[in-house]
């Protein structure tokens, strides 16, 4: 049975939940500030500890300003927070992260956005009916995969294009009577050409008129099926299947079920100062490459580029993306970073790394010690696991300063990137 009750939250912690005590015992939640009281769902209860998810918050912090969506609390619980506030907590989470005694690592400035809604590229919603039958968006509670609230308009976190564009979509799955076999109706957009692509996914396949899914406006519409986690068969299609977005000066094309970076106006802002941290000339190995969006940027200014991704689709557009920009000095390597063969890594005089929230295999952390490349490139989603993994290197690599960016304004998460020079 789980238990509601009142939580005094006292600070911002490790990926940004907040702290609070619940008879002396650690409780924690995510979206609460400093300073705020909210009614709290208990949803882990340990004896050391509790996690819960936040009904509503009862005692406001003054730094809340202005109007929020009433789902805020699912997709950005500090969309409605003062912005340099949302900095500074950020960055003293970074500090704490990173200037444990056993790391001691500085921290350069939390770098922020200067879009802080309608900032995301992709908009991935559940779908559930409305109070009307009608099937509507929606997004699934924190920590739950069974409770949905529905979002009547979308989120703010698009564009207006984006959520109009998802709208009609549910609205057509609607007349389909689609709604028990979605898994999730997704709309990517690219930040550059304007471009819109929706995404349908199914449950199981089903037999149905998609054409009456062509959503005028949108460059392609995707129908595919989920095999397994971050896996989709294509069951039909109109127009575009991926987009195209230009980043450091490069057309990067991507498949419509594949990774791109969320805001690519702020990545491009880390990526400034990865390439200016990248030596020249040298042999350069980019591990979890992806489409090549770092690697292909980096390849103007080394010897030779080598992009290691384990999603064979991905090698496949970032090889195609090598052509469409003229790169003659990149390569692409099907292979999961843990199983690398370590003649890749073997004479790399820099290796990038910017792996998911997991942080690295300790697999890859092996490899990269006895390759001993001169430099190592680290940008991270979640600093916790980078202090892990940086720990471990601090046996043969000293960090610079760890800079922090905003890439997800409202949420609770950031991106960090550390040089680390070998010792």
């Amino acid at each position: 049975m789980q238990i509601m009750t009142t939580v005094k939250f006292e600070k911002i912690v490790g990926e940004g939940k907040a702290l609070g005590y619940i008879d002396g015992r650690p409780c924690f939640a995510s979206g609460p500030l400093p300073g705020e009281t909210a009614e709290v769902l208990i949803t882990r209860d340990k004896a050391r500890f509790a996690e819960g998810q936040v009904a509503q918050i009862t005692q406001a912090s003054d730094m809340r300003t202005g109007q929020a969506e009433d789902h805020y609390i699912l997709c950005s619980p500090w969309q409605n927070v003062e912005y340099g506030y949302q900095l500074e907590l950020k960055r003293k989470v970074l500090v704490e992260t990173m200037g444990r005694p056993e790391l001691g690592l500085s921290v350069a400035d939390m770098l922020g956005a200067d879009q802080i809604l309608g900032y995301r590229n992709k908009l991935e919603f559940s779908v559930r009916p409305d109070v009307s039958g009608h099937l509507a968006l929606a997004f699934h509670a924190r920590g739950s995969y069974e409770d949905l609230l529905v979002t009547p308009e979308g989120c703010r976190l698009g564009s207006d294009g984006m959520n109009a564009a998802a709208l009609e979509l549910v609205a057509a799955a609607g007349e389909l009577k689609l709604g028990k076999a979605i898994h999730s109706i997704t709309v990517r957009r690219s930040v550059g050409g304007g471009q819109l692509l929706g995404i349908v996914t199914l449950e199981a396949p089903v037999r149905a008129d998609w054409k009456t899914l062509a959503v005028p406006g949108l460059a392609g519409v995707v129908v595919a099926r989920v095999r397994h986690r971050d896996s989709y068969h294509m069951l039909w299609h109109q127009g575009e299947t991926g987009l195209v977005e230009k980043v450091a000066g490069l057309d990067l094309a991507y498949p419509y079920d594949g990774f791109f970076q969320t805001n690519p106006p702020m990545f491009e802002r880390a990526l400034e100062q990865i390439l200016e941290s990248v030596p020249k000339g040298v042999r350069l190995v980019d591990l979890y490459g992806g489409v090549g969006t770092i690697g292909l940027a980096a390849a103007r200014i080394v010897g030779e580029v080598v992009g290691v991704e384990a999603h064979e689709q991905s090698v496949r557009w970032a090889t195609g993306n090598a052509d469409r920009n003229g790169i003659l000095n990149y390569r692409a390597v099907a292979s999961p970073a843990e199983r690398l063969d370590p003649s890749v890594l073997r004479g790399a005089g820099c290796v990038v790394v910017d792996p998911p929230r997991a942080g690295l295999h300790p697999q890859v952390v092996e490899s990269l010690l006895e390759a001993a490349p001169a430099r190592i490139i680290y940008l991270s989603c979640n600093p916790a696991t980078q202090a892990r993994d940086l720990m471990v290197l601090g046996s043969a690599y000293k960090s610079g300063p760890v800079a922090g960016f905003d890439f997800y304004p409202g949420t609770l998460h950031m991106e960090s990137l550390a040089i680390l020079d070998r010792t």
